[in-house]
Parts: structure tokens; sequence; C-alpha cells
């Protein structure tokens, strides 16, 4: 047991043939004649392709030297096999009328929670190269472990389960629904504080900073379109616009859509020299996906059973909305994805530095200082080069200073001092590397 609790490799092929068992029982379940949705042949091979996705993306991560965001992917891997481990456990117990029914039901009802928060954290650890760990990263952390927990102990279960007990006491969660109704929220929230942190960091930044930071971003967003596709399909079931089983079988297909577009935003940030046509895909998926979720929610709205409109009234306003909101998203981010792109090729190594780390000083200058100086000769904004070394803005503010002054980078109405600092940085790795480094760099 030692060595396996060792051994990487050992747990993911233990996670991977849990998740195989999973995945046979639950398909043989269905043959079976059990026709809840958590047996649906979509979904559960949604999710499985899903943690494929994840595991693909685990690896690839690992073998471009970012161990961390490779951690990351595999335990997002390991949350949606463990989705489908509950799901097996959840039907099985229902339906043999085992003592630990309700237990599974409730773990399996919040065990979509934490793949939403792996999803952001494999993304922004993709551009990472700090030792520390972002303060976004364990608030979010707690925020949705503790909307998880609220909504294992207090959720009722919903169909094919209905009818089955909470694990807290009936009293208990008419009393702590309101406390549950605010860790919701605030787990909502927190989903939105690593998009908007890199987002602001790629919009502030230049060249090749901003394209890997705002692919980064566009992976992180994943999340909360994902919640809003759940909440859209929450509130599309109360006038039955939506049957229930569909519906849910349409929500496994997203997260396991979220988690692959999540982890291949990762892995481009994380390998550097981002493409136009990655960014153009990227941003353009991200983009649409939300111009979709406009079109679904005022759809449901239009054709709510309480508006009366006929069958052709709703068919047409339903496809002017979808032709404006779609237009307006494919043009919008066109735009956005050609802010973002790299403007020009810039010599960086595979870790998408303007030089490279180990092979380059600039006399006088600290290792970090060092390290900052390379960031920003990406192009990258002090808010850039603050989630990429997991600082605050105003270390690297700090640290720019020192480095104006070491490099003798006076306040010049003329000429700005961060252009000079990046020309000194790439003048002395050129001559440290010579042009056939450079070239094989960029």
């Amino acid at each position: 047991m030692t060595a396996i609790a060792r051994s990487p490799s050992a747990g993911r092929v233990l996670a991977g043939v849990a998740g195989g068992v999973a995945v046979a029982a639950l398909l043989a379940f269905r043959l079976a004649g059990h026709d809840g949705f958590a047996t649906d042949p979509v979904g559960v091979l949604a999710l499985a392709a899903g943690a494929t996705g994840a595991a693909v993306a685990a690896t690839r991560l690992a073998k471009v030297s970012n161990r961390r965001a490779g951690t990351l992917a595999a335990w997002l891997c390991a949350a949606l096999l463990l989705y489908l481990v509950l799901a097996a456990w959840a039907v099985w117990g229902v339906t043999a009328g085992h003592p630990t029914a309700a237990l599974a039901v409730a773990a399996w009802n919040s065990a979509w929670i934490p793949p939403l928060a792996l999803m952001q954290l494999t993304a922004s650890a993709a551009i990472r190269t700090g030792a520390k760990t972002p303060w976004t990263h364990p608030l979010l952390a707690a925020a949705i472990g503790a909307v998880t927990l609220a909504d294992a102990l207090l959720t009722t279960a919903s169909e094919p389960f209905t009818g089955l007990p909470t694990i807290a006491p009936e009293s208990w969660r008419t009393a702590l629904e309101p406390v549950g109704a605010l860790a919701t929220l605030l787990g909502v929230l927190a989903l939105l504080l690593v998009p908007v942190t890199l987002w602001r960091a790629a919009l502030g930044s230049e060249g090749s900073a901003r394209a890997r930071i705002g692919v980064a971003a566009a992976g992180a967003t994943a999340a909360p379109l994902t919640v809003c596709f759940c909440l859209l399909l929450a509130i599309a079931r109360d006038p039955g616009a939506v049957e229930p089983s569909l519906g849910s079988v349409a929500f496994f297909v997203a997260l396991a859509g979220a988690s692959a577009f999540s982890t291949a935003c990762a892995l481009i940030a994380a390998r550097g020299g981002v493409e136009r046509r990655q960014v153009a895909i990227v941003v353009r998926g991200t983009g649409l996906a939300g111009a979709a979720l406009a079109v679904i929610g005022t759809g449901t709205v239009i054709a709510a059973p309480g508006l009366r409109l006929g069958a052709t009234s709703v068919a047409f306003l339903v496809a002017a909305v979808t032709v404006v909101v779609g237009g307006g998203a494919w043009a919008g981010t066109g735009r956005l994805a050609r802010i973002l792109a790299p403007q020009t090729p810039a010599a960086v190594n595979d870790k998408g530095l303007a030089a490279p780390a180990g092979g380059v000083t600039v006399t006088g200058l600290t290792p970090r200082e060092a390290e900052v100086l390379a960031v920003l000769a990406e192009g990258a904004s002090n808010a850039g080069i603050a989630a990429q070394l997991v600082v605050s803005e105003r270390t690297v503010d700090a640290h720019l200073r020192a480095i104006f002054v070491k490099l003798g980078l006076t306040p010049d109405a003329e000429t700005n001092r961060r252009v000079r600092a990046t020309r000194i940085w790439l003048d002395h790795a050129a001559a440290n590397q010579g042009p056939q480094g450079l070239s094989e760099a960029g």
C-alpha cells in the first residue's frame, strides 16, 4: 500500500480502473432497465471522455515542466471519475435498498461542484512560475468546499432518487437553509475571482504575455459558464420547458466539455509561444458559449407557458435573439482575439519567457529581479507579472524600481524605461546565447 501511495502512476491506474468499472456498471444498470439520467449513456460517456481529456492534459503539462498544473489536471480527472463512481454507488444502493443509499446519493448530488474549482486552478496554474500560491486559490478552494458540504448535507434528492432523506435531519435542513443559500452565493462569487484577475492581467499586458494569460483566463471562464448553464436548466425545469432527465444529461455533457476546454487552455498557455489561431479559437469558443447561454435563457423565458405565445412566435423570437446575440458575440470575440493575439514573434523558450532564466543574467540583478525583467520582456503588465510570479503588484513595482536603478534607467520624458529595460534584457540574451540560440528558442 505504501508503494502504491508513493507512485503517482499507480494512483492514476487505480483511478482509471475505478472509473472504468463505474462506467461499465452504469451502462449495465441502464441495460437492466434503470432509466434514470444517472445511467444515461450519453452523460456517462461524456464524463468519461472529459476525465480522459484531463488525464491526457495532466501528462502533457508535466512534460512541459509545469508540475503544479499537471497535478491539478490529474485531480480534475480524479474528480470526474469520482462523480461516476458515486453515481454507480448511488444507483446500486437505491436498487438494492442498501443503508448507504442516502449517503451515496448526497455525495453524488454534490460531487459536480469540486471540478469547477479544479478547472480554474488548472488554467491559472499553467501560467504561474512563482513558488507561492495566489491568494485567490485557497479562497476559491474554501468557498467551493463550503458549497459542496452544504449541498451534500442540505439538498433534497431529485429524480430518480426522490424520497430519500437528506443526511442532515429535516429540522437542521430548514434552520440551515439560509446558510446554505449564502454559501452557494459566496461560491458563485468565488468562481469569478480567478477569471477576473486573469482577464485584468491579460488586457493590461502586451505580446506573448497577453496571449498566454488571455488563454488561461478563457479556460478559467469555463467554470462560471457551466454554473450559468446549470442555473438556466434549473429555471427551465420549473415551467416544464425542459424534461428533467434531458436537462441533467445536457449538464453532464456541459461539465465534461468545460473540463476538456479548461485543461486544453492550460496546456496551450503552459507551452508558451501562443499562436494567433489558438487565441482566436479559445476566445471565440468562450464567447460563443456565453452567447449560447444567453439564447437559452432568453428562449426559456419566451417559451414559458405563462406568456401564452404561439409556437410560430416563439420560433421567430428565438431565431432573432440567436442572430443578434450570436452575431454580436462573433464580432466582439473576434476583436478581443485580435487584441490578445501576439503582434510580433517573441524570442521565447519553452516556458514562455523572453530569455532563458537560467542562461542569462544581467550584472547586479538578483535572481528574482531577473525573473521580473524576463516576464516584463514578454510584454506583461505589472498585473501580468504578478499573476505569473505569484507576487503582489506592489512587490512587482518595487522590483521594477530596483531594476531601473541598477540598469541606470533614470526617469525620462522622451523614453520609456520599461521598453529600454526590455531592450537591455533581449540584447543581453542575444549576447549570451547568440543568434542560433535565440532562433531555436523562438
